[in-house]
């Protein structure tokens, strides 16, 4: 796809001469009479580079600038300012506003060709920094979300098995309270199968969360989340502490 150019220029014959040239350079280029149709151009065509004389009605090239400047969508285009002065105050001021070149009327095929390809390949530059920057920071904003995704799933798991367990500790808790006071051996016996039974519950339940958390990763955080993987799988104890 040919790289758009926007030419604005309210001498027809200079226009001419600039589109004409664009276009034996393998550009596609969009003309304007002044700098209202130039700043409308600009916003509908978003193109690559705009070349803008200063000096014309209505509009100067400075209000053009300006203007496109308040637009996010126009802000970055590169722009050439065409002159006839040479006034260091017109070139501070163009500068001020964001100018990225200056070309003295009249100029030359080779000058226009240097400042196009100059301002062209900085721009191209820029974009793939900005794509660079963008892709960075995509990449930060996924690890945060798995993170967060990681931070949550443990905080279920926590919190499951803070209630799990509590029953078969209380039991063991109160059976061995019992336990001293037990006069026949039976009694005994009996407290002694309820210990072994609560604490064989209890390591099952360590155990089922030691798995748990092998596959508890960054990458897969959120799948357990989305599906409630962790709290099905504690389901079986739950239900036993209720019964």
């Amino acid at each position: 796809m040919k790289q758009k150019i926007l030419v604005i220029e309210d001498d027809r014959a200079t226009r001419t001469n600039l589109v004409k040239f664009l276009e034996s350079e393998g550009f596609y280029a969009i003309e304007a009479e002044d700098g209202r149709i130039g700043i409308e151009l600009a916003q509908i065509h978003l193109p690559e580079l705009i070349i803008c004389d200063i000096l014309m009605p209505e509009l100067d090239g400075y209000d053009v600038l300006n203007n496109l400047q308040q637009d996010p969508k126009t802000a970055a285009i590169p722009f050439i300012f065409l002159t006839v002065s040479s006034n260091n105050e017109d070139l501070r001021h163009g500068m001020e506003l964001g100018a990225d070149d200056y070309l003295n009327k009249p100029v030359t095929s080779d000058q226009l060709r240097a400042a196009i390809t100059s301002r062209l390949r900085k721009q191209q530059v820029l974009l793939q920094r900005y794509s660079t920057i963008s892709e960075s920071s995509e990449n930060l904003e996924q690890q945060l979300r798995q993170l967060q995704d990681l931070l949550t799933a443990k905080d279920t798991l926590l919190e499951h098995l803070s209630h799990i367990i509590r029953k078969p500790l209380v039991s063991m808790i109160n059976t061995l309270d019992q336990f001293k006071n037990t006069s026949t051996e039976q009694e005994r016996n009996n407290h002694i199968k309820t210990l072994q039974q609560e604490l064989a519950r209890f390591l099952a339940i360590v155990n089922k969360v030691s798995e748990l958390q092998k596959i508890l990763t960054l990458e897969n955080a959120q799948v357990l989340n989305q599906f409630n993987f962790l709290s099905s799988e504690l389901e079986d104890y739950e239900i036993e502490d209720k019964v």
